[in-house]
């Protein structure tokens, strides 16, 4: 069998055929539709606009602490006003949901409540890059708006809102410039300290090495050429002294210390050579005496030559003026002495011992019979004169030579110094780059720091970027929720949806066999004749009728339209002209 294909006529035959199972649903559905959307309760919104304002003070003078972007911080904003205890206040504060808080003492569904009302929304634009000179998309302002079923409290907890997003703004970049200057204060003191800490180390370091550090590295050095150079010129004229001295010794041996007797001084520079041989053997044997006892083989055997030699000359020795000679000539050289050195020195001492000697020994002579011819007539002014020379000489040699002593101990200290320089300096070099780093880094940190008290003076003078309020929440005159008119054309579109399904409904199960068509289908042929509906005049008068109250219906469901229209959706005149304006439009 065929399927049967049912055609345009075919489904108008059927709703005209059903027309009471489509309209008597539609209209049921539209009443109900329009008595449902126009019982909601309507729930009004208020709305504040704040405007993302910049710098006033370019970046390059002043830069401010706070660098994070304006949807970041409106975010964070938003939610330290969305935690339970802030949400709570302001829910008790506006005497909001009172029948939902009577209900159930739980907050956590209030507040949900309370956070799907509330909105931000961010308005961008297209804006350049002062940077890079691109265009992008940037912030310049973003909404507040809170939805209530009382016009006024919606009112009121949008201009809570907006006023709470202006203070934590100004807050939060207010709070943060603080602990930015403060951080950096106290980084700034960390530093300082340590500063203060790597100073008192070096100048410990300075004390410890104070002859070996490296800036008196070229000193050292020099100290050392300098030293080295006298001590050269020193050893050289200690070698030329000493020869002064062997020549004039040689000179000294040839001259008679004492005049003999009858011999003038003008004759003393010619003696004889027993009178030459008996001095020397005189100096030899105060020279033994000072370093040995009377009863040395020495000494003994120099004093009985000297006898011998008196002897043979006739003269007479007389030890006590020899002795009181050597001890004024050793007081002398004592006295040059203590001008030059110390008390403690080894030549003071050395010469105090050898007075201390002359003096006992003097004592001894004393003892014995003395000639009674003065010392003062008789010593050879030429060989004191010699003499005299000679102890000067080796004065200044033993000076070279304790100067020499001095010398090779301070050259040893710079020698010292020098080697221990190359050790020292690796720590030194250690300690002065940490100093210099962190004295770099302290002045860096002390540098941010008065930036960051200029930002701080920047955010509280409110100069930095900041929030404007352009717009003000106000009270709403019409309601943000339901959408009525869009409500009533869904509802009305799905009533008559409702009427037509239902018809095709009933006509799929009751349908049975209608028309030339469907017969024809069914039976395999055309039927013989066909009789269309013969309509009596009451059936027209009837269905006059009811076209009659059918278009007074229409009509009156178009007035009421109309009514709702002008008091539930929109004045008619501001309607006519935006209707007027659209078709201008076109």
């Amino acid at each position: 069998m065929e399927e049967e294909v049912k055609g345009l006529g075919d489904y108008l035959n059927i709703l005209w055929r059903r027309k009471y199972w489509v309209i008597i649903p539609a209209v049921l559905l539209a009443i109900a539709t329009v008595v449902v959307v126009f019982s909601l309760p309507a729930t009004y919104k208020s709305q504040g606009t704040i405007l993302i304002e910049s710098q006033e003070i370019p970046n390059d003078l002043v830069r401010s602490t706070v660098t994070s972007y304006a949807d970041q911080r409106i975010e964070v904003i938003k939610q330290r006003l969305m935690t339970t205890s802030r949400v709570m206040d302001m829910v008790r504060k506006y005497d909001l949901y009172r029948a939902e808080r009577q209900k159930t003492a739980a907050t956590s569904g209030i507040v949900d409540l309370f956070k799907s009302n509330v909105s931000v929304d961010l308005v961008q634009a297209n804006v350049t890059d002062p940077v890079s000179g691109r265009a992008k998309r940037a912030s310049i302002a973003f909404t507040v708006s809170f939805m209530d079923k009382s016009p006024q409290k919606a009112q009121q907890v949008a201009n809570e809102l907006v006023t709470e997003f202006l203070n934590e703004n100004v807050k939060a970049r207010t709070d943060r410039a603080a602990e930015t200057k403060d951080f950096l204060k106290e980084e700034g003191d960390k530093f300082q300290a340590k500063v203060r800490e790597l100073e008192k180390q070096i100048a410990e370091f300075k004390d410890r090495y104070s002859g070996s550090l490296p800036e008196l590295l070229q000193y050292n050095l020099s100290m050392i050429q300098r030293l080295g150079d006298e001590q050269s010129t020193n050893q050289n004229e200690i070698l030329l002294l000493k020869d002064q001295i062997t020549t004039l010794s040689l000179q000294l041996s040839t001259i008679p210390m004492y005049l003999p007797l009858g011999v003038t001084a003008t004759s003393a520079n010619e003696p004889n050579t027993s009178e030459v041989r008996l001095e020397q053997l005189r100096i030899e044997y105060s020279t033994l005496l000072s370093k040995y006892e009377p009863t040395h083989p020495d000494v003994v055997r120099v004093k009985r030559q000297i006898d011998a030699l008196e002897k043979e000359l006739g003269v007479t020795g007389n030890d006590a003026q020899i002795i009181q000679a050597e001890l004024d000539q050793a007081k002398t050289e004592l006295n040059t002495l203590s001008e030059k050195y110390a008390d403690n020195h080894p030549d003071i001492k050395a010469q105090k011992n050898k007075i201390a000697g002359l003096e006992k020994r003097l004592e001894n002579a004393d003892s014995q019979p003395a000639e009674t011819t003065s010392s003062s007539e008789r010593l050879n002014p030429a060989y004191v004169q010699l003499k005299s020379k000679i102890d000067s000489t080796e004065n200044e040699v033993s000076r070279l030579r304790v100067r020499q002593e001095e010398i090779k101990t301070k050259l040893a200290e710079f020698e010292r110094r020098v080697s221990e320089t190359y050790q020292v300096q690796r720590a030194y070099d250690e300690l002065t780059r940490d100093h210099e780093n962190t004295v770099a880094k302290y002045r860096e940190l002390r540098a941010k720091q008065l930036q960051a008290e200029l930002a701080q003076n920047l955010e509280s003078e409110n100069k930095g970027e900041s929030f404007t309020l352009i717009e003000p929440p106000a009270v709403p005159t019409k309601s943000e929720k339901p959408n009525r008119p869009k409500l009533l054309v869904l509802g009305l579109g799905a009533s008559v949806g409702a009427g037509l399904g239902l018809a095709l409904l009933v006509e799929m199960f009751f349908g049975g066999v209608r028309g030339y068509t469907q017969v024809t289908h069914i039976v395999g042929k055309s039927p013989l004749v066909v009789i269309p509906i013969i309509t009596t005049t009451r059936e027209l008068a009837r269905r006059k009728t009811l076209r009659n109250r059918w278009i007074i219906i229409a009509i009156l469901l178009v007035i009421a339209s109309v009514i709702a229209v002008h008091f539930y959706v929109m004045n008619l005149e501001v309607l006519w002209y935006r209707l007027m304006r659209k078709v201008s439009l076109l």
